[in-house]
């Protein structure tokens, strides 16, 4: 008597993408700066790398240039509101005679960021004058020329602005993701290729990981609201 055999689904395993990176050394002296790329730098990075590159396989050129240009216009916001505060810092010692020389940290660190597109390179360089800014806030806290309570609410408000930039961006990569699949998914129905093109998706967005649903990519959008609310609560 015959017997069925079994079928076994074997997973075809693919190799990850190979993409371009470098590493970049910098030393943060401050916990606040810290804080912020240990928390921050990696969910911005991974965004922007989608922005720059995966939209543009998945959607068109023309949409990740226009959400790019929100991702720069928030960037270059904040590098301007960063060193307009440093210089309001410099002549708030100046006039008082303190020096920004001669403070020293407990326990600075060095870390390391994985640079994948040329706007992880620019949240590296924010972290970086946010260190500078908060080492002129520590100099003139010390001296007594900013009381406990400025100082604290300073450190909390800024910190709070660079974790919600990273969150932001975040839901803005996976919103736009969003709508270009749907866009390319509807666009291959109509030529009845709607299998294929889900499979060119797939591909392109293949990590170590399965590739997200649309329900998983909008609860991502969702939970980042939720995470951007837990980084304001640890940020003092």
């Amino acid at each position: 008597m015959a017997t069925d055999t079994p079928v076994i689904d074997t997973p075809v395993v693919r190799d990850a993408k190979s993409h371009p990176y470098f590493t970049q050394k910098l030393n943060l002296h401050s916990l606040h700066a810290q804080q912020v790329f240990d928390r921050g730098f990696e969910i911005y990075s991974n965004a922007v790398f989608s922005l720059s590159v995966v939209l543009r396989i998945v959607g068109s050129d023309e949409q990740a240039s226009e959400v790019e240009k929100i991702v720069d216009e928030r960037l270059s916001n904040a590098v301007a509101d960063i060193q307009t505060e440093s210089t309001r810092l410099d002549k708030l010692a100046e006039s008082n005679g303190v020096s920004f020389e001669g403070v020293s940290y407990s326990n600075p660190k060095q870390v390391e960021a994985k640079i994948s597109s040329p706007r992880s390179a620019r949240y590296v360089g924010l972290i970086t004058e946010f260190d500078v800014m908060i080492a002129k806030l520590d100099v003139l806290w010390l001296s007594g020329q900013i009381n406990d309570s400025h100082y604290s609410r300073a450190i909390y408000e800024w910190k709070r602005r660079l974790l919600r930039l990273a969150g932001g961006i975040r839901t803005l990569s996976v919103r736009a993701m969003i709508a270009a699949r749907k866009k390319a998914q509807e666009a291959a129905q109509k030529k009845g290729a709607g299998e294929k093109v889900t499979e060119v998706v797939d591909d392109e967005l293949e990590s170590d990981e399965a590739p997200l649903t649309e329900e998983e990519l909008l609860a991502a959008s969702e939970a980042s609201a939720v995470s951007d609310a837990v980084d304001e609560a640890a940020a003092v």
